[in-house]
């Protein structure tokens, strides 16, 4: 694939930053159209920043440079690499969970860089797998048709109707269920981060408030994760990969979201919501049913438990 021509911005007052760039577009080739340097907060109100972005975590300090990503990216179509003077293999994961293309590590390396800004989807190109080979479509033609015969056309239809529900758009609650014990062993067994955030309220609410809040919480899901009405008063998001600050960031943004929507209970008052998040792994947990009594209302878990 052609790698695109694109211009570079870079999002910082630092020297050696500035100049690590530089030798990084440079070493990009044709990659790289122009840089341009941004060296105040102030001075990206109305700018036009579509293509390559470098982003020095000192440039939004003390703003939060994962929410002023998250801002960022609604408003620019851009490919944006966020430096970090930590362990960037650790600050990779939430750098893509905000939308970010990769942690790159600081003091900046120009020939990381480089590869980086050369490839067409940001990912370096030392990470490219082989080709795939060439497919045999008449052996493949005919393994699709022994596969599906004698399955009947439904069988999709009658799979989507088991894990989800077709008003809400969530997942089922026995999916759910099924797919948290599954991510929890994971998650215990190769130390991968699983983060559950919960949205609960008090009273009774409509059928159409339920929609609107199962609405708002898939609009901030990724393909990745797994939401459900779990209890009567809850709706719960499995976050596979995801540690504490990206669980909290995301029940944040929901949170936000469902206040600007002014929901209102059956007897017209006001929806008062509450998020609660948990992590794993975690050595305290016995098994996922714990897990997901972390996040709900004491009620809702001893239902759950019934």
């Amino acid at each position: 694939m052609k790698t695109p021509t694109r211009p570079l911005f870079v999002l910082s007052a630092n020297a050696d930053v500035i100049a690590a760039c530089n030798e990084a577009a440079d070493l990009a080739g044709a990659a790289v159209a122009s840089v341009s340097v941004c060296d105040a907060l102030s001075k990206l109100e109305g700018g036009n920043f579509d293509g390559l972005v470098v982003v020095d975590p000192a440039f939004m300090a003390p703003l939060s440079i994962h929410e002023f990503t998250l801002n960022f990216l609604r408003e620019h179509r851009a490919l944006l690499f966020l430096l970090t003077p930590g362990d960037a293999h650790h600050a990779d994961g939430l750098a893509r969970f905000v939308g970010a293309q990769a942690a790159i590590a600081m003091p900046v390396d120009a020939a990381n860089l480089a590869d980086h800004l050369a490839s067409p989807f940001g990912a370096p190109t030392a990470l490219r797998p082989d080709p795939l080979p060439t497919a045999d479509t008449t052996a493949l033609s005919e393994s699709l048709n022994e596969i599906l015969k004698g399955r009947e056309p439904q069988s999709r239809e009658r799979f989507l109707e088991a894990v989800a529900d077709s008003e809400t758009g969530l997942h089922t609650p026995e999916f759910w269920q099924h797919r948290l014990e599954e991510e929890f062993k994971r998650s215990a067994r190769f130390r991968f981060p699983l983060g559950l955030a919960a949205f609960s309220w008090e009273g009774e609410i409509s059928q159409d408030v339920l929609l609107e809040l199962s609405g708002l919480l898939l609009l901030d899901t990724r393909d990745v994760d797994v939401a459900a009405h779990v209890a009567d008063h809850s709706l719960v998001a499995m976050l596979p990969h995801t540690g504490p600050e990206g669980t909290r960031m995301f029940a944040e943004r929901v949170m936000k979201s469902i206040a600007e929507h002014n929901l209102v209970d059956l007897l017209g008052e006001s929806l008062e919501m509450i998020s609660a998040t948990a992590v794993a792994p975690d050595a305290s947990l016995v098994n996922s049913n714990a897990f997901l009594a972390q996040v709900l209302p004491s009620q809702d878990s001893l239902e759950l438990e019934l």
